[in-house]
């Protein structure tokens, strides 16, 4: 039980240092030599906790991804106004960010080195997180809280525009708390959403 617990710990530290290099060095930078070093292993002995690099990379991504997802997942399934949804899923996506920034970048920006079944994987789950927020402005326009003529589509892909854009920016220990920087850019979003000032 001992060694399993070991290798579990190991294994963590291992995701850890990848998701750093990954994150700084980008995915083909970083080099199995790379990895090893920062976990302070021999190259030879890092394969006995893990098959591959990009087997690293696919775990990362997916957690990162799930994380999203799992969040969604209990904001959209509650009773609450579409706007309020909104915002919930927002300073939701904003948090995950600011408790994982290094995570972040790599699942933003490293997934498309994924090999092609892998990504399909990666690319359904983007799907699916999309389409939690269709369903949130889908509810507000059939509520008639938001504006009935704008079009549903572009007005989720220039959400999520904003927000896949805030790891390039935000930052974690900055002057506002990150629920006031999630806040702000809902009021921003709303402000588009309803056609006029929330």
């Amino acid at each position: 039980m001992q060694r399993a617990d070991t290798g579990a710990r190991s294994r963590e530290v291992i995701l850890r240092e990848a998701v750093r290099l990954f994150s700084r060095k980008g995915y083909t930078g970083t080099s199995m030599r790379d990895i090893a070093e920062a976990v302070g292993l021999l190259p030879g002995s890092l394969y006995a906790h893990i098959d591959e690099k990009e087997g690293l990379l696919v775990e990362i991504v997916n957690r990162g991804i799930d994380a999203f997802l799992d969040a969604g997942d209990v904001v959209v399934s509650t009773p609450a106004p579409p706007d309020l949804r909104m915002r919930a899923l927002i300073r939701a996506h904003v948090g995950i960010i600011a408790e994982n920034l290094e995570q972040t970048s790599v699942v933003f920006h490293q997934w498309k080195h994924l090999s092609a079944e892998r990504r399909t994987v990666v690319v359904d789950k983007r799907d699916r997180y999309e389409s939690m927020f269709t369903r949130v402005v889908d509810d507000g326009i059939a509520a008639g809280v938001f504006n009935a003529g704008m079009n549903a589509r572009i007005a989720v892909l220039s959400i999520l525009g904003i927000l896949n854009w805030v790891p390039e920016w935000l930052s974690p220990n900055g002057p506002e708390p990150v629920d006031e920087v999630a806040d702000r850019l809902t009021d921003i979003v709303l402000v588009g959403l309803y056609g006029r000032r929330p």
